[in-house]
C-alpha cells in the first residue's frame, strides 16, 4: 500500500500546537478581575458610543496596573509638597500632581524595565482575550505559544489555526499615592518647608493606599483620589487586584471617572497634544522646551524624557512593528502552504494599533499578498502555474482600538460586539 505523504507544514503547525502551553500560571484574583473588567466595560457601552473596544483597551491597562501595583516597594515614592501634602509612586518621571498645571518636577519612573513590560503584557493580553471569548461564547482554545509564536487560537471543529505575534504595553499607569505630614529642611540656619524630593515610605504596610485618577474640571485637570485599601506586608501581592475589585463593585464613579481620564489620555498620545494629561501616557518624550531644574540623563547627552520611546504604547514602538512584520512573514512561509488539513491565519495582537506609526510603516503592507515563485523567473501571475495560492501577509492586525482584518473567520472571532 502506497503510505500517504505528511504535508511538512501541516507537521510543523501541529508541531507548534502540541509545544504550546495553557494559561495556567494565572491567580484566581487575577481572572476575577480580567472577568469583572470586561463586564464593566460592556455595561459601560454608552461611555463611548458603543466602541466597546477602547473600553476595553482601557481595561486592560487597569489589569496591567494591578500587576505593577504588586511590586510596590518602600523605595521610589516621591514627596509632593502642597496645602494637602502626599507621597507619590509614579510610573512616569514627573510629579504626577503638578504635570497637570503642566508644572514639571523630575522623579524617576517606578515602571519595570522593557522586558519584563514586554513579558508581562503578553501574558495579561493573552489572559484578556481568553476571558473575552468566554464572555462572547467564541469556542475556541488559546495556548501561549512557543518561539517564533506568541500566541495560538484553535478551533478543531473547523480546522483553523491563528498563530499570532503580540506586541503590547499600556496607555498609562495611574499612580499610587498616601496623604503625608508637610515635611521640612534645614536652609541656612532656618527651617523651611520641604520641596519635591524622593524618599523612602517607611509606612508603607497597613497604610490606605490611593489611586490618582485625574478629572476634568471645565478647561483643566484635577487631582481625585479613590481607597484602594492596604497592602498588608511584603508576601501581600494581591492588594492592587483587591483594590480594583473593590472599586470597580462598589464605587460607581470610579470606571466612569478612569474611562474619562484614560479617553482623553489617548486623544491627546495621537495625535500629540504635549500638554497636562500628555505626561501621563506611555512614549510621551521630553517636555519642550526644557523645564527649570529638569535632570540631565545619567548618559550621554540631553535631559531625561518623561518616558520614552521604548515604551511606547501598544504596538507602536517602531523596533517592534519592524520586528512583528518580521515574524509574520516567518510563520506565513513556514505554515501557509498547508492546504489539505490546517486552515493557517497569521497576524499581530496588541492591546492598542500603531497610533502615531501606522501610515508610515504599516499603511503600504496591510493589504500586500504573496506566493512562492520556485523558479525564479515570474512577472505577472500569468508566469505562475494555473490556480497557484495567494497569501495575505497579515490575515489580522488585531486590536482594541483599530483591527485591519482580511479574513472572515478572524472578523468573526474578534468581533467585539457583545
Amino acid at each position: 500500500m502506497k503510505r500517504k505523504m505528511t504535508n511538512p507544514a501541516d507537521s510543523w503547525i501541529e508541531g507548534m500546537i502540541e509545544k504550546s502551553q495553557p494559561l495556567d500560571n494565572i491567580s484566581s484574583i487575577e481572572k476575577h478581575l480580567a472577568e469583572l473588567l470586561i463586564d464593566t466595560c460592556y455595561k459601560n457601552k454608552n461611555l463611548a458610543d458603543g466602541d466597546v473596544g477602547r473600553l476595553l483597551a482601557s481595561g486592560f491597562d487597569l489589569l496591567v496596573a494591578a500587576q505593577y501595583y504588586s511590586g510596590i516597594l518602600h523605595n521610589g515614592w516621591m514627596y509632593c509638597p502642597s496645602d494637602a501634602p502626599r507621597l507619590f509612586y509614579p510610573f512616569t518621571n514627573c510629579c504626577p500632581r503638578h504635570v497637570l498645571e503642566n508644572e514639571f518636577y523630575f522623579h524617576n519612573s517606578n515602571k519595570p524595565q522593557s522586558g519584563k513590560i514586554g513579558t508581562a503584557t503578553s501574558r495579561i493580553l493573552l489572559l484578556f482575550h481568553f476571558t473575552l471569548f468566554k464572555t462572547l461564547g467564541r469556542e475556541v482554545e488559546l495556548f501561549k505559544g512557543i518561539e517564533p509564536v506568541d500566541a495560538i487560537v484553535v478551533s478543531r471543529s473547523e480546522k483553523k489555526v491563528l498563530f499570532a505575534e503580540i506586541k503590547a504595553s499600556p496607555l498609562t499607569i495611574p499612580a499610587i499615592s498616601v496623604q503625608s505630614q508637610q515635611l521640612m529642611d534645614e536652609l541656612e540656619g532656618e527651617i523651611v518647608k520641604s520641596g519635591h524630593s524622593p524618599l523612602t515610605n517607611i509606612n508603607l504596610f497597613n497604610a490606605k493606599l490611593e489611586i490618582l485618577i485625574p478629572k476634568r474640571f471645565r478647561r483643566s485637570w484635577k487631582e481625585a483620589y479613590y481607597d484602594m485599601g492596604i497592602r498588608k506586608d511584603v508576601e501581600d501581592r494581591e492588594w492592587g487586584y483587591r483594590g480594583l475589585i473593590n472599586l470597580l463593585q462598589n464605587e460607581s464613579s470610579f470606571f466612569v471617572d478612569y474611562y474619562s481620564f484614560w479617553r482623553e489620555a489617548f486623544e491627546t498620545y495621537h495625535p500629540k497634544k504635549p500638554e497636562s494629561i500628555f505626561w501621563l501616557t506611555n512614549g510621551c518624550g521630553t517636555p519642550y522646551p526644557i523645564p527649570p531644574g529638569w535632570s540631565k540623563r545619567i548618559r550621554g547627552h540631553g535631559y531625561q524624557s518623561v518616558s520614552d520611546s521604548k515604551t511606547s504604547v501598544g504596538m507602536d514602538r517602531t523596533d517592534d512593528i519592524k520586528k512583528g512584520i518580521y515574524q509574520v512573514l516567518k510563520l506565513g512561509t513556514s505554515g501557509k502552504r498547508a492546504k489539505d488539513s490546517w486552515d493557517f491565519k497569521v497576524g499581530i495582537l496588541s492591546n492598542i494599533h500603531a497610533a502615531r506609526h501606522f501610515d508610515e510603516y504599516l499603511q503600504s503592507l496591510k493589504d500586500i499578498v504573496w506566493t512562492l515563485d520556485y523558479k525564479g523567473g515570474a512577472k505577472k501571475v500569468s508566469d505562475l502555474p494555473k490556480n497557484q495560492a495567494l497569501y495575505n501577509l497579515f490575515d489580522g492586525i488585531i486590536t482594541f482600538t483599530h483591527s485591519v482584518i482580511r479574513d472572515e473567520w478572524i472578523e468573526s472571532l474578534f468581533n467585539l460586539r457583545g
